[in-house]
């Protein structure tokens, strides 16, 4: 199936060209990747990625927006700032993603060690997982990963591409230390990958985080 002709030239202008790739990514339902873009405007790599670092620089380093562009390796997207979640929830009715601090732990086990087995994941937490990991497969936030080739060939866990997006990191090398958790109020994942857990599945609730 052969694109639709564009009516502009792109190539030759560049002012017609950053505001189209961001009117392609505000209308798209999924994150755009970078080929898409390329092929669509029929323009050269770099020539995209500067549209992109000009869309970046006036969504995300100004203050008089409400979302900002999002840029992993699962695409480009706008999302919505957190600080406004007050007003979108109230007038969408959208719920924020519950987490209890055993979900988030596992979370960032499997984020950190990833492939992980469950027994690997319930060696490091002490407890059984299979709670935290259905709910965690229901928010599309890890996805079976295959089968380790072992006695039993149990199932092994990733992060998804969407993680990438809910936590807005580019790729997985993104990840904050330990010592960035820690201060942003969250488990310590050193804690988790040292087996000192002292709570089960059913401790209190962290912050929530959205989707």
């Amino acid at each position: 199936m052969t694109s639709r002709i564009l009516l502009n030239n792109y190539s030759d202008d560049f002012d017609s060209l950053a505001p189209a790739i961001e009117a392609v990514i505000f209308a798209s339902e999924e994150p755009v990747s970078l080929k898409k873009l390329t092929d669509l405007f029929k323009v050269k790599k770099e020539e995209v990625l500067k549209a992109v670092e000009s869309i970046k620089l006036e969504f995300n380093e100004k203050s008089n927006h409400g979302i900002y562009l999002s840029v992993n390796d699962n695409g480009i997207s706008f999302k919505t700032k957190p600080e406004y979640f007050d007003a979108i929830s109230g007038s969408l009715e959208i719920k924020p993603i519950k987490f209890t601090g055993p979900q988030l732990e596992t979370l960032s086990i499997i984020a950190y060690k990833q492939p992980a087995t469950k027994n690997e994941i319930d060696a490091v937490r002490g407890f059984d997982s299979s709670g935290t990991l259905k709910f965690l497969l229901e928010k599309n936030l890890i996805k079976v990963a295959g089968r380790k080739e072992i006695v039993g060939r149990p199932l092994i866990y990733k992060t998804s591409d969407y993680f990438l997006e809910v936590f807005n990191l580019k790729n997985l090398n993104d990840l904050p230390s330990v010592k960035e958790m820690d201060d942003f109020g969250k488990k310590s994942v050193l804690e988790a990958l040292s087996g000192n857990d002292n709570g089960s599945d059913e401790t209190k609730e962290e912050p929530a985080l959205f989707e």
